[in-house]
């Protein structure tokens, strides 16, 4: 139980509050809390409302930051991209802030120190206000080459698989390309360009990005870049060696491995290029692909597993094998 204690220094008062508890039928004192004199005392109950708010968003940044030290996402890019000490947070601690930025608030640069500073990571990543502007960014993104970004990845997906026991098993790759505001005449940035806008904004340029990811969790595990007027099969068969290589290295060489793409990266070359591979795949056909099947009747097809794959439907005659590669 807990109790009020007094206790007189050189002729004052100060109080203390105790807890004490029984241990081995004993009573003993657990805990001693310090309180102080008396008229501290008497300002707490007189003024119960503390004199100073600060607000900080906790939930979010506390669990993406958990998610990055899982991931050892600092530790990784300084393993890369190194620095002299002497000149402030590293590279993979200005990487960090600026992902977490983007996780959870995402804003400019010149904005992220004001985002910082109204969140819990100024305690879990105590970082100086000077320390946060867009060109102290910049600089740092200026160090990461793309050969770094590749290294980075690989060594975060393969962390990522051990660390969560991530299912290989089927893997999903697509593509697709996102419209930016990057101005007409800046002709310094290569990768943005016009061309067919899967968000029906064709007047602006876009940017092409492809995923490889996990078909439980869709946990990314391969990215690639590319000009936004390029088209998803041309874009397959310039990463399919790299693609390949990614997969080998996190299943450790082993084939027993199942790779999903959908029609949009369909090529004579590109199928060649994955039907050589040692991986199984299964793809998607355009009604001209396959005008055998589309003259078969419905209902001389069978459903091939009604409570996992219900819309997929097999001729009757057809062997489940003829799907699998």
């Amino acid at each position: 139980m807990a109790s009020l204690t007094k206790k007189i220094i050189r002729g004052k008062p100060y109080y203390y509050l105790r807890e004490s508890k029984r241990v081995n039928g004993k009573p003993k004192i657990v805990s001693t809390i310090y309180l102080g004199p008396p008229q501290r005392l008497l300002d707490r109950l007189l003024r119960p409302e503390p004199a100073k708010v600060a607000l900080a968003e906790f939930g979010a940044a506390t669990a993406v930051f958990a998610l990055a030290q899982a991931l050892e996402v600092v530790v990784t890019i300084d393993r890369h991209v190194p620095k002299r000490g002497g000149q402030g947070p590293s590279v993979g601690e200005y990487l960090l802030v600026a992902a977490l930025n983007r996780c959870i608030a995402p804003c400019s640069k010149a904005q992220i120190g004001d985002w910082y500073a109204k969140t819990a990571l100024r305690r879990l990543l105590p970082l100086a206000a000077g320390q946060l502007t867009s060109q102290r960014f910049w600089d740092n993104m200026a160090r990461v080459t793309p050969a770094h970004i590749v290294a980075i990845e690989q060594d975060l997906a393969r962390t990522a698989v051990a660390r969560f026991g991530l299912d290989l098993r089927c893997l999903l790759f697509d593509a697709t390309n996102f419209f930016t505001f990057l101005d007409s005449f800046n002709d310094r940035a290569t990768l943005p360009q016009r061309g067919h806008s899967k968000e029906g904004r064709a007047n602006l340029r876009l940017l092409g990005l492809a995923l490889l990811v996990t078909s439980d969790g869709e946990v990314p595990l391969f990215h690639h870049t590319y000009a936004g007027n390029q088209h998803d099969a041309v874009t397959f068969k310039s990463v399919a060696e790299a693609l390949f290589a990614r997969c080998r290295a996190l299943t450790q060489g082993a084939a027993d491995l199942t790779l999903v793409f959908d029609k949009g990266n369909n090529s004579a070359d590109t199928l060649e290029v994955v039907g050589d591979s040692s991986f199984h795949f299964v793809g998607s056909l355009v009604p001209t692909q396959h005008r055998d099947l589309l003259r078969i009747s419905r209902k001389a097809m069978r459903r091939l597993d009604p409570t996992q794959l219900p819309a997929v439907c097999l001729p009757r005659r057809a062997s489940p094998s003829v799907s699998s590669r």
